[in-house]
């Protein structure tokens, strides 16, 4: 195969790539859209920080928060994602988002805990397509 064929198979695997990204992207978006349609505020407290190890062998924490449901019930909710920095420290008050019908179905209601996903994804997306579309380009250009 020549280094023209290269390029073009090289930059439509990229575009493929970033393709699959923007999927990925829009079906978080969408999820996060539905849930926020739905969810109701409350205030909660951090009541531990659950340690765990991250992927290239740092500390990585989920936060435990308490909260009360607008029918008074008590939910103790563990954050699904560990991340360093935490959330917060132990006492600390977040502002959360959580689903009426099933509280354990809730969400710190920070920006970058409830967007990251839909950003992160979405910028991988733009960012493969536009080297693929690059390579494809220069390419067929050869």
């Amino acid at each position: 195969m020549s280094d023209t064929g290269v390029l073009i198979l090289v930059g439509l695997s990229f575009v493929g790539i970033g393709i699959v990204f923007g999927a990925l992207a829009w079906f978080f978006l969408a999820r996060t859209r539905r849930f926020l349609r739905t969810a109701a505020d409350a205030t909660g407290t951090i009541i531990e920080l659950i340690e765990s190890s991250g992927s290239e062998g740092g500390t990585t924490y989920s936060a435990v928060v308490q909260f009360r449901t607008t029918d008074g019930r008590e939910i103790h909710w563990t954050e699904s994602m560990a991340s360093n920095p935490p959330a917060g420290q132990r006492g600390d008050t977040l502002e959360m988002k959580y689903d009426p019908a099933n509280p354990q179905t809730a969400r710190i209601a920070k920006t970058s805990r409830l967007w990251f996903m839909p950003i992160f994804l979405g910028g991988m997306g733009v960012l493969f397509l536009a080297v693929g579309a690059v390579l494809a380009v220069v390419g067929s250009a050869q």
